[in-house]
């Protein structure tokens, strides 16, 4: 029974990121900049452990009284239809985690706001990219849903296309010569690659 109880008034905690993906820590951070999200997509924090509430308050032992007069604050703001900066937020997939401006989104979900103003920087897990890299071999070579990758990043600094830019100029130019109604030209290989029937 006492542990039943201690159950019923021990408050929801807020998902960390890094409780449900735990390699996150590993994963590459793209800019997003600034966006208005849902909030209905924001579920967690980017905290680990986590030091706030479902609500995205503050777990009650850290709510002081400078964080009172802080939560006033806002809230007067929030009523008052001012202007507050954009909070920072971390994309996965389609989920937000606040890393910054719980307080903000706490003030937006009292108020039943439907979105708020983020400054988003999007995490793409390890996994993502396996998947995607996996998918991308088994795609035809003039997909152009590739991902750009260190080949393309050195070919770039070397000033010269790509071998994804390469084929995709030689089928665009293969589609352009079926639509005048001629014969595509056989196409040569790209100098950096060896013929077909050369050892590699």
């Amino acid at each position: 029974m006492r542990e039943r109880l201690r159950d019923a008034t021990k408050p929801d905690l807020l998902p960390s990121l890094y409780d449900r993906n735990p390699d996150a820590t590993a994963a590459a951070r793209r800019a997003r900049g600034l966006q208005v999200v849902p909030l209905d997509q924001i579920v967690g924090t980017t905290r680990h452990p986590t030091q706030n509430t479902a609500d995205f308050l503050p777990l009650p032992i850290l709510r002081g009284r400078n964080w009172e007069a802080r939560w006033r604050r806002i809230l007067r703001a929030v009523e008052h239809l001012e202007v507050l900066p954009a909070i920072d937020l971390v994309q996965v997939g389609d989920e937000y985690y606040v890393a910054d401006g719980h307080n903000r989104v706490a003030a937006a979900l009292r108020n039943r706001a439907a979105a708020i103003d983020a400054d988003v920087t999007e995490l793409v897990l390890p996994r993502v990219e396996e998947e995607i890299g996996h998918q991308h071999t088994h795609e035809a070579p003039d997909a152009h849903t590739l991902l750009l990758g260190a080949d393309e990043v050195r070919s770039a600094v070397a000033g010269r296309p790509s071998r994804t830019a390469e084929r995709r100029l030689r089928v665009d130019e293969m589609r352009r010569e079926e639509l005048a109604g001629d014969e595509p030209s056989e196409v040569e290989p790209p100098a950096d690659e060896p013929p077909a029937d050369e050892p590699t």
